[in-house]
């Protein structure tokens, strides 16, 4: 399933049912884009855990970028992105007993919520050994988690956010997302 039907399905999956059971979860960050100075960023992770048709959603925010301009966010905005097949988000998790990381493409969208916002977006089904359930797995313990997002049209432009966990928020963000993990996750190789 591509992307952009997952984003589009998930979208769908929370607003055809009122009832849904919705997990979520927020850490406040720091982003740079190049050599500017840092500012403010959220993580924001949902999880839909029902069996047919639930997903887990991995969100970076980027507050201001409709105002500030200071990325390639329009590539990756909308149903059919410019950048939305091409790998270009790495996101990492290192603690004092693990890394692991994964790399996936993204989509992305403004939003008005924080204003002028743009979200970039890595999806996938509930349940499933995929990479986005990997990294959320991997994290258990105080760490650190770098999203690094790479421009479409230039590989030497990089948006990084990152985005410190102490241990009560590495159990908060496992409470949030456990019901839409695998049962079992096989182990990972680092960097894998």
């Amino acid at each position: 399933m591509s992307l952009r039907l997952l984003c589009a399905s998930f979208a769908c999956t929370l607003s055809a049912s009122a009832f849904a059971e919705l997990h979520t979860f927020d850490q406040a960050g720091t982003l740079t884009v190049d050599t500017a100075a840092p500012r403010s960023a959220s993580l924001h992770i949902t999880c839909t855990p029902e069996a047919d048709g639930g997903a887990i959603s991995v969100e970076l925010v980027v507050p201001e970028a409709y105002t500030r301009k200071d990325f390639d966010y329009d590539d990756f905005e909308g149903p059919d992105p410019s950048a939305g097949d091409k790998v270009l988000s790495e996101i990492a998790w290192t603690s004092s007993a693990s890394s692991t990381s994964i790399s996936s493409a993204a989509g992305g969208w403004y939003s008005p919520e924080p204003p002028e916002s743009f979200h970039f977006g890595i999806s996938q089904l509930s349940h499933r050994r995929e990479a986005p359930a990997h990294l959320l797995a991997a994290i258990k313990e105080a760490g650190t988690l770098v999203w690094t997002q790479t421009a479409f049209n230039d590989a030497k432009r990089r948006l990084v956010a990152t985005f410190a966990f102490d241990a009560a928020t590495s159990r908060r963000l496992h409470d949030t997302v456990a019901t839409c993990l695998p049962q079992v996750m096989p182990a990972r190789k680092p960097g894998g």
